[in-house]
């Protein structure tokens, strides 16, 4: 892995990768996180391991935090001296990182923090609103797709201190909304019979455009950006930044300060550049180096964002990309270029990311507790079939049964193959098996071969 220095106002970065498993499990595989905790012992407290282990065990966004946190204690603990939420003298916040390199020539005190749009989507519930609109549309009995462009209004009295805000209902209002105003235009449609229909829906605050169309299979939506910064303060970054400068100002800390801002999927953190009529990342921590002299620097940690490619679809790169942002104005000053070597020696040292931090969230909020997720490919041929260790072993203890299992690889639409069926049915059994232990991924894979045709389960045959 690799950082680049960067000075405020002029940032590059050298964009690194690691080997991928072709698996979303949370954002490292779990058994990677517990190599990282063994590896700590001794390094980091007993207390600071038994809460970074607590807090990541738990179903719920903040455990990615934590993640992020103990790869980031990881990597610098392999570069020097590293203490987990230590105290200092008549201060009153305990900072995540106090740190010392090996030879004792760079040290700082630094806070993690992982900044996401969740906030922001709260307040513009876009996906809600699609979601509740197409099962009212269900209800209603309509068969075609849906289109609808959704309004914004610019909130804020100068372009420094404003933002966007999407005409839409409360989330705790939809449904009664959309029931109330929408409802009524499906049943026209259904019992005009119309093969396509376009309404607009316009009240205080909120408004509007579906487009039914019977013989479209395929809906869409639309509405103007909400996650982009309309001002160098009142957006997710800033608020974290400021944040954090609060509670190390009261660590009590001597040393250099600095904050790790990482990726919990949010939109201005992947975007350094100036977007039109818009803010980049680079604007908004400069503002913020302007306004406190207090934090020595930033480093910004986050996955490259998804991308359109003509022949693949959409392109998610699982592999960490970072920056490094000094200020020219810190009261206690510290050399870029040094921390950035220690970070790419440490980093060098972490496990392959095996999902984008957006994976990660979805797959912490629908997995069963303290289970990471398994392979989720099969490959079989006439004679062998290789898959997920795990998936087998769920069929012997009962949790699903083979046609549940056989379900999960078969295409939407598509016929159900299970190869064990095919291979009795040709009259063969089995005659070895082989595991395959996959470190980084938390599952390994099971490699079952099948001998020639047996009369165990065929018929005779004479020759």
């Amino acid at each position: 892995m690799a950082l680049a220095a960067i000075a405020c106002r002029m940032p590059s970065s050298l964009r690194f990768s690691l080997p991928v498993m072709d698996s979303a499990l949370a954002m490292f595989a779990r058994r990677s996180l517990q190599r990282l905790l063994d590896e700590l012992k001794g390094k980091v407290s007993l207390e600071g391991r038994t809460k970074l282990a607590f807090e990541m065990d738990r179903q719920d966004a903040s455990a990615l935090g934590y993640e992020w946190e103990l790869v980031l204690i990881y990597a610098l603990s392999r570069v020097g001296s590293v203490d987990y939420e230590a105290s200092f003298s008549g201060g009153t916040r305990r900072p995540d990182i106090s740190f010392v390199s090996a030879n004792r020539a760079a040290r700082f005190v630094a806070d993690v923090t992982t900044i996401s749009d969740a906030g922001l989507d709260e307040q513009n519930p876009a996906r809600i609103f699609s979601r509740s609109l197409h099962k009212l549309k269900r209800k209603s009995g309509l068969k075609g797709s849906l289109q609808h462009r959704i309004e914004a209004e610019t909130q804020g009295p100068n372009y420094r201190n404003r933002k966007v805000r999407l005409k839409l209902p409360r989330i705790s209002e939809m449904d009664w909304f959309l029931e109330q105003h929408v409802a009524p235009q499906f049943q026209r449609i259904s019992d005009e019979k119309l093969a396509t229909a376009t309404f607009l829906i316009s009240e205080p605050g909120i408004e509007f455009t579906i487009t039914y169309n019977e013989k479209d299979c395929y809906s869409s939506s639309s509405h103007p950006s909400y996650t982009a910064a309309q001002s160098l303060k009142r957006n997710p970054v800033y608020a974290a930044l400021k944040s954090k400068r609060d509670q190390l100002k009261k660590s009590g800390a001597a040393d250099p300060l600095g904050i790790f801002l990482c990726d919990g999927g949010c939109t201005l953190l992947s975007r350094p550049g100036r977007q039109q009529m818009q803010f980049g990342l680079d604007e908004v921590i400069a503002e913020f180096f302007r306004q406190h002299t207090s934090i020595a620097f930033v480093v910004v940690l986050v996955f490259p964002p998804a991308r359109v490619h003509p022949f693949e679809g959409v392109v998610k790169e699982r592999r960490i990309t970072g920056q490094i942002y000094s200020n020219p104005r810190a009261a206690v000053p510290v050399v870029a270029e040094a921390i950035l070597a220690l970070i790419n020696q440490g980093f060098a040292t972490l496990p392959a990311p095996t999902a984008t931090p957006m994976e990660a969230l979805n797959w912490i909020d629908r997995s069963a507790p303290y289970e990471g997720q398994s392979i989720g490919i099969i490959t079989h041929g006439a004679t062998m079939v290789k898959m997920s260790a795990r998936k087998i072993q769920e069929v012997l203890a009962g949790r699903m049964t083979a046609q549940e299992l056989f379900a999960e690889y078969t295409r939407p639409g598509g016929a159900r193959d299970n190869p064990f069926e095919r291979a009795l049915k040709a009259g063969l059994t089995m005659v070895a098996t082989q595991i395959t232990q996959v470190p980084d991924c938390d599952d390994d894979l099971i490699e079952i071969a099948f001998g020639l045709p047996d009369p165990a389960i065929r018929k005779f045959k004479v020759d």
